[in-house]
């Protein structure tokens, strides 16, 4: 287990959308505040990670958003930010012994940067009721903060980017982890933003089935380009995809930060997950003593960020209809899951005029028409 202060600077572009506010923010109401004020100056905040915060991914998103809210804040990332790293989900012992580090060393609030910590942390809430724990997941429990990103909106819009951009064939690519829900709602969207700008767009997906493996993302993305795929999307932590793009004359989208730099040849922009204005929240209301520890966060708008387009790759004209697309999207005009909808096995999910519940979107167990190589 490692423990460090840790100051990082956030990279230019993703600096620039952090400094954007979400919207569509949803908080409950079922447990009082806390009632206890301090200078959120003050605030001492911890956070778990279950790699290191320079992984090039989910957690150095997820850590650059907890320092841009600190220095948003004032909070001096020098000595009131500690940070852990490489804490196993799956190690209830040590994250138990993590936890206890932190509150011995006076952590306010404590976050939980990936899902898998949720269970644990909400049992260990009853154990240090005056600590805030904050955990990326799903409003499961009612004893913890829960906050998640609507990625799907961003998902949509590369997959729209990727669809004008692969002129002339229908043919594109997904390059996926996990076959679990959130990657399977990136998967789907991607597939719906590329029908949107080709009715007949194709997205052939490839899994890793692993969060994080260089050589397995290679692979993968060597096979679709192999197939003649030119265009694909992602959803991994690595920038071995972009990288393989750039070897090999293809094109990609980057996920989790901006991956341009990664790969200047072949991402044409990034998905990129803008926490920073849910943990300002959280910390400011933590010091107010507002915060309800049942309080849930869905926000979508600009959290659910793509990085500054790479203007080497992707024509003004095509920037300019993504951006009037991502406008469509914000006001309501286009609803990414609305019907009619279908599977990949033709069955009918949304009717016409209808537009598919949070829950459904949030637990997807299915794929959409256009996808092909679905787990299920």
């Amino acid at each position: 287990m490692k423990k460090k202060l840790l100051s990082v600077l956030v990279t230019t572009a993703m600096a620039a959308a952090l400094l954007a506010g979400c919207g569509g923010s949803s908080e409950s109401e079922s447990s009082e505040a806390s009632g206890e004020t301090k200078d959120v100056k003050d605030l001492v905040i911890g956070e778990i990670h279950y790699s290191v915060v320079e992984d090039g991914g989910w957690a150095q998103g997820m850590h650059e958003g907890i320092v841009t809210a600190c220095e948003n804040l004032g909070i001096d990332t020098e000595t009131n930010l500690l940070t852990m790293e490489e804490i196993a989900e799956e190690d209830t012992a040590l994250v138990e012994s993590t936890v206890e580090e932190l509150v011995d060393n006076g952590a306010d609030i404590i976050f939980g940067c990936s899902a898998g910590y949720a269970t644990i942390l909400a049992e260990l809430q009853e154990e240090y009721p005056d600590v805030i724990f904050a955990q990326q997941g799903n409003d499961v429990y009612d004893n913890i903060v829960e906050f998640q990103i609507r990625g799907y909106e961003g998902d949509f819009l590369t997959g729209y980017l990727c669809a004008l951009m692969n002129e002339g064939s229908d043919e594109l690519g997904f390059c996926a982890s996990m076959d679990e829900a959130s990657v399977r709602t990136a998967v789907n969207s991607f597939a719906l933003g590329a029908k949107y700008a080709n009715p007949n767009a194709k997205v052939q997906v490839v899994w890793a089935d692993s969060w994080y493996d260089l050589d397995i993302e290679s692979q993968n993305a060597k096979t679709l380009i192999d197939k003649g795929i030119k265009y694909m999307g992602m959803e991994a932590s690595s920038p071995a995809v972009p990288q393989t793009c750039e070897e090999n004359g293809a094109f990609c989208i980057g996920y989790n930060v901006d991956m341009e730099a990664s790969a200047p040849g072949a991402v044409l922009t990034s998905f990129v997950w803008n926490w920073a204005p849910i943990f300002e929240d959280i910390m400011q209301k933590t010091a107010d003593g507002t915060i309800e520890i049942s309080a849930n966060y869905y926000e979508g708008g600009e959290c659910a960020a793509l990085a500054p387009f790479n203007a080497d790759l992707v024509p003004e004209e095509i920037q300019k209809q993504v951006e009037e697309l991502k406008e469509k999207v914000l006001s309501g005009e286009v609803a990414i899951y609305g019907g009619e909808l279908k599977n990949d096995k033709g069955e009918v999910l949304v009717e016409a005029g209808e537009v598919m519940s949070d829950e459904d979107i949030l637990a997807q167990d299915f794929f959409v028409e256009n996808v092909i190589g679905g787990k299920n």
